[in-house]
């Protein structure tokens, strides 16, 4: 009678770990800073992110409101991914879905025009649940 409560319990543990997303996008509440983690612009408006292990570099990135910018995306791995901005996580208006490379150590541009002050999603099309995060556009 262990066994099939064991395997019941295997299953369920397993049903969860699988589902359940290794960056877990929050919004920030009214006026906070974004994390100190996010990949920020530099001067040049390029924001640099990366894949390796199926994972962004950065749970987060932030760019300055009212200016286009770059997203300068690595594949240091050889699953394929890419990087896709949403107006929401619901991805019902997509801002930009850049094009799918596979590495390992491709890099790919994806140009941004510029946004609106808010909260946007982003993600790899190829591995939404575990590779998403918050675009913050201050």
């Amino acid at each position: 009678m262990k066994t099939p409560l064991a395997l019941i319990a295997c299953v369920t543990l397993a049903l969860v770990a699988c589902s359940a997303s290794s960056t877990e996008w929050t919004p920030l509440p009214s006026g906070a800073d974004p994390p100190a983690a996010c990949a920020r612009a530099d001067a040049d408006g390029v924001i640099a992110i990366s894949a390796d292990q199926l994972r962004f570099s950065a749970p987060c990135m932030v760019v300055p409101a009212g200016v286009a910018f770059v997203v300068r995306f690595t594949n240091n791995e050889s699953e394929p991914h890419n990087v896709a901005i949403y107006g929401d996580r619901s991805k019902a208006d997509s801002v930009e879905v850049g094009e799918i490379i596979t590495g390992p150590e491709k890099s790919i541009d994806y140009p941004v025009e510029a946004l609106a002050a808010g909260e946007y999603y982003f993600d790899c099309t190829v591995h939404p649940a575990a590779m998403n995060g918050a675009l913050y556009v201050r």
